[in-house]
């Protein structure tokens, strides 16, 4: 019989939103857990830019001296399509910022292996963890009227299966 586990927020997907919402929340002392299918983190290309103001919502973590050190400012963006020789030839420039109020008039780059792993550390000092690789396999919400009015019941069971790439034992 698997393990029941009561949490208060229970998060599916560890991206850069999950693991965000994950460290919030723990921070602020709530029940969480979060969960990924995949095997491990994402080790390279896919959320990899950081805009200004987002740098701005992350120095409200603490983390903004990190992307620093580990990311890379980049304050252009080059544009390049094929001319009519079917030849790549830049096109167009446009600066990196996008509010122009915003504290840091850049964007930072870092894959989003790097991103991620700025979140689950500070999680790991809140004591949370990813379960991996683990999904989803089914819902059940109760029927229960009083169970469903009462904030301090739990209504709603997941239970779960191994993820992607998981070797079940």
């Amino acid at each position: 019989m698997p393990e029941e586990t009561r949490v208060d927020v229970l998060i599916v997907g560890a991206g850069p939103a999950g693991v965000m919402c994950a460290n919030a929340l723990a921070a602020a002392g709530i029940r969480v857990k979060i969960m990924d299918q995949r095997p491990s983190r994402v080790v390279s290309g896919h959320a990899d830019g950081i805009q200004s103001r987002t740098i701005e919502v992350l120095q409200s973590y603490s983390f903004a001296e990190r992307l620093f050190k580990e990311g890379h400012q980049m304050h252009m963006f080059a544009f390049y399509n094929p001319d009519s020789d079917g030849v790549l030839v830049r096109t167009g420039r446009s600066p990196a910022i996008n509010a122009p109020t915003a504290r840091y008039p850049f964007w930072i780059l870092l894959h989003q292996g790097g991103i991620e792993s700025i979140f689950t550390d500070s999680m790991a000092g809140h004591g949370l963890t990813i379960d991996r690789p683990v999904a989803p396999a089914l819902i059940e919400l109760s029927n229960d009227s009083e169970q469903l009015a009462d904030m301090f019941s739990y209504p709603v069971k997941v239970r779960t299966s191994p993820g992607v790439g998981a070797v079940e034992r």
